[in-house]
């Protein structure tokens, strides 16, 4: 297998299309991302099933790639597929299953450890991005809310398996339309460089007052691959202006501070990397998350009139704060 870089691209067609069992659908294809509004375990290696409900634009699904040629396999509910340089894995947990019937907290321990395991035994020891999605994440759940159990489960894992707070990837966690709890992540020979947002309180640093345990993740994450090539992952950025939320109920308000935050960030990351005048970060593609369908029409122009043109899908999922109405994410090119 040859060094390879990392894309993502949203295309239109049959995700289910092509492939066979532990091959994944095209030489490069790391894995296809579905927006299937139920999430559940695949019944083709190779797919992601999210369990996002697609607003816009419809009939599409997103590509993880490399340019080099991958190897995959997929064994109890856990897939893989690994490049020279890259691994993806993703792990879904049936909660209604015999497993389900552990605390939500006890459940994402053991994913997080089951990967954690994973990479280390495959040799790809550092992990880039982490994408987390879970049926009512803002509901109660034994007297506490799902996402501050999920937060616990995370960080129990990483504390056993000694993931240390500069070690933490970039990351989001939306609450999908129902089924499997998902979690897949990218992860790395080479250890990436994570940042923090000077107008955010790190994650990780939040007072008690958002969970027993904070949110274990960075707010970017930049990958320099063996062919030079460098991909910065935004992680889920929303309306949050050092721990707090800002205009709660108002989608503009909170679209002008998150898109803010992104600019904020990026030239954090430009400021303490570049090594020229010339230096750039160019955006690839774009994920927004809306807790409430019918705020597309503001949200898309306002997106769309400070990104330009760029590829970016539109989805229906709860974010992490029940105060928060829409979060970004997305993938940019490091241009040097």
């Amino acid at each position: 297998m040859q060094a390879s870089g990392f894309f993502c691209g949203y295309q239109s067609g049959d995700a289910l299309a092509g492939g066979g069992p532990g091959i994944a659908a095209e030489p490069g294809c790391l894995a296809k991302v579905i927006f299937d509004e139920h999430c559940r375990a695949p019944a083709q290696a190779g797919i992601i099933s999210t369990g996002l409900r697609l607003l816009e634009p419809l009939g599409i699904h997103e590509t993880l790639s490399t340019t080099g040629a991958c190897v995959s396999g997929y064994s109890d509910n856990l897939y893989w597929a690994q490049s020279d340089e890259l691994l993806l894995l993703a792990i879904w947990v049936d909660e209604n299953g015999d497993e389900g019937k552990e605390a939500l907290e006890r459940l994402t321990e053991q994913a997080y450890s089951r990967l954690l395991s994973t990479i280390q035994a495959r040799g790809y020891p550092y992990m880039v991005r982490v994408w987390n999605y879970l049926a009512d994440i803002n509901a109660l759940q034994q007297q506490e809310e799902r996402y501050r159990q999920f937060c616990v489960g995370r960080f129990d894992a990483f504390a056993r398996h000694g993931v240390q707070d500069k070690d933490f990837p970039s990351a989001c966690a939306l609450g999908h339309s129902g089924g499997d709890l998902v979690i897949y992540l990218l992860a790395s020979k080479r250890p990436p460089i994570h940042f923090e947002n000077p107008q955010q309180v790190s994650a990780y640093h939040y007072p008690q007052d958002y969970g027993p345990r904070s949110p274990s993740f960075a707010r970017a994450s930049l990958l320099i691959l063996n062919d030079g090539t460098g991909k910065l992952f935004v992680s889920g950025t929303a309306s949050v202006v050092g721990h707090m939320t800002r205009h709660a109920g108002d989608v503009q308000g909170q679209l002008a501070v998150t898109l803010h935050n992104i600019d904020s960030l990026l030239a954090h990351v430009l400021a303490s990397q570049s090594r020229g005048s010339d230096d750039r970060l160019e955006v690839e593609v774009l994920k927004v998350y809306l807790r409430q369908p019918e705020d597309l029409p503001l949200v898309k122009a306002g997106v769309v009139q400070h990104f330009g043109e760029v590829p970016m899908v539109f989805v229906a999922a709860d974010v992490c704060r029940s105060d928060l109405l829409l979060e970004i994410d997305g993938l940019w090119r490091w241009v040097p």
